[in-house]
């Protein structure tokens, strides 16, 4: 679908790549009707796009040039509207395909309508793929909108079917004429394998990996709706709904690596979308942290070479503060003192659930999420739970202050002396978190919403 330029910039890497001297490569560009400022020239690259060069068109005309081959790929010119705003109001022009950097390209279009009003000489590929490009941005404009009035309620009723039916008709004339363009192009070539991955991103009920040659680096120089969807499609329908499965989840994880060269681009970049996509917050599922700390342990024992010192040691800091808490893994033991100074153990606990609560007299969302957990306290003590709460602050007589006057008749401990290792153990660099475990310790969920502890517990319920 079509995106934001506000999107799109949000993962540019400004890049210094190219000096202006020799003309390895040049390409030309005649916009009419377009004020004299900067164009930009970016590169699609994996999971990135990549700002490469700027130049001052004068009289619509500008040309970039450089010393550096450029490598196959999709590129993408764009500019700024104002400048006092330069990073909300970007705006792109066109997509255009690059390939011989021995003639050059030369890009020829109006400021009224860049895309539809484009034309190109000197590479009879590019001149294909930007013809192909027309339609794939047709179609898509035409399923984005259509799909946000579907989302968005605006038709209901018989009204909302027929909108069903037109979307479905839209995306099967999309998908044939991306599949007419994948056989006019040689199999294995850089156009083959683009309409190749949107045509297989594109499919409900395709597995998107069949046939296709991850040798060749080129796949990875391709939009966002290609190279980068197929891969997400790969891991919808082979990782995410394995969640309940991590072990076969893993496993679909592995086998896309495997499909890449090792020390190639391509799997650095596979594998970096694997692990943060896991390991952080991007998850639709916590248990496939599971899936992310696997691949860590296998892949980034040693700091990999494309990864900067920095870059690493976050990724490590945070794979080490998701190890131990993983759902379906036993959850360590914490033993603090109560209020009154007594020791008390999670694992003392004989409840048939334990809700761990870390949380801060502080912090508004912590207030809110304890607030919720107290309203439902009775009800929970009837299912068997019972909560253990950990202070995860310094100010002692605040935290015990605040447990007397709200009467939180849960079990309440602290470390005023830095003493647990809690922290690691159940990742608290954010708070509130919340967990779930059973009788024999096992966590079975995590960072779910305590206004609904009772439908959280009543779930673990019927699969008992």
């Amino acid at each position: 679908m079509r995106r934001t330029l506000t999107k799109i910039l949000l993962t540019i890497l400004t890049l210094q790549a190219f000096v202006v001297s020799a003309k390895a490569y040049s390409i030309k560009v005649e916009i009419q009707g377009l004020p004299d400022q900067y164009v930009y020239l970016a590169q699609y690259h994996g999971f990135y796009v990549y700002t490469l060069d700027s130049v001052k068109c004068k009289n619509g005309i500008a040309e970039f040039k450089g010393t550096n081959n450029l490598p196959r790929g999709i590129y993408y010119l764009y500019i700024y509207t104002e400048e006092k705003d330069r990073w909300t109001r970007g705006e792109k022009l066109f997509d255009f395909h690059f390939a011989n950097n021995k003639t050059p390209l030369i890009l020829s279009t109006d400021s009224d309508d860049p895309l539809n009003h484009l034309t190109i000489s000197g590479d009879e590929t590019s001149k294909s793929f930007n013809e192909a490009q027309k339609k794939i941005q047709l179609y898509r404009t035409q399923l984005e909108e259509k799909s946000i009035s579907l989302k968005y309620g605006i038709y209901s009723g018989k009204d909302s079917l027929g909108l069903k039916k037109e979307i479905d008709s839209i995306n099967s004339l999309y998908l044939d004429f991306l599949h007419r363009e994948m056989k006019r192009q040689k199999k294995g070539d850089f156009l083959y394998n683009l309409y190749k991955m949107t045509y297989a991103a594109q499919m409900s009920d395709c597995n998107p990996i069949t046939d296709l040659d991850f040798s060749n680096p080129e796949i990875i120089n391709t939009p966002e709706y290609s190279f980068r969807r197929f891969i997400e499609k790969y891991c919808e329908k082979n990782i995410d709904a394995y969640a309940d499965n991590v072990m076969v989840a893993t496993s679909f994880a592995e086998h896309l690596i495997l499909k890449t060269a090792p020390k190639s681009e391509l799997r650095e970049h596979i594998l970096d979308h694997l692990v943060i996509n896991y390991l952080y917050d991007y998850s639709p599922d916590p248990r496939l942290e599971y899936v992310a700390c696997s691949l860590f342990e296998q892949y980034y024992k040693e700091k990999p070479q494309w990864l900067s010192d920095y870059d690493y040691s976050v990724l490590k800091w945070r794979y080490n503060n998701t190890k131990s808490n993983i759902i379906g893994m036993k959850g360590k033991d914490i033993v603090l003192p109560d209020q009154n100074g007594t020791d008390r153990s999670l694992y003392g606990l004989k409840s048939k659930y334990k809700i761990l609560v870390f949380w801060d007299s502080e912090c508004e969302v912590c207030i809110e999420k304890v607030g919720y957990l107290q309203a439902d306290y009775h009800t929970l003590k009837t299912m068997g739970a019972e909560v253990f709460a950990v202070y995860t602050e310094a100010e002692y007589d605040q935290w015990k202050q605040y447990v007397a006057d709200n009467e939180l008749d849960w079990i309440n401990v602290s470390d005023p002396e830095t003493v647990s290792t809690y922290d690691v153990d159940y990742g608290t660099f954010k708070s509130p978190r919340l967990y779930l475990l059973d009788e024999n310790n096992i966590i079975i969920d995590k960072d779910f919403e305590s206004a609904k502890i009772i439908e959280t517990i009543s779930k673990h319920e019927q699969k008992r």
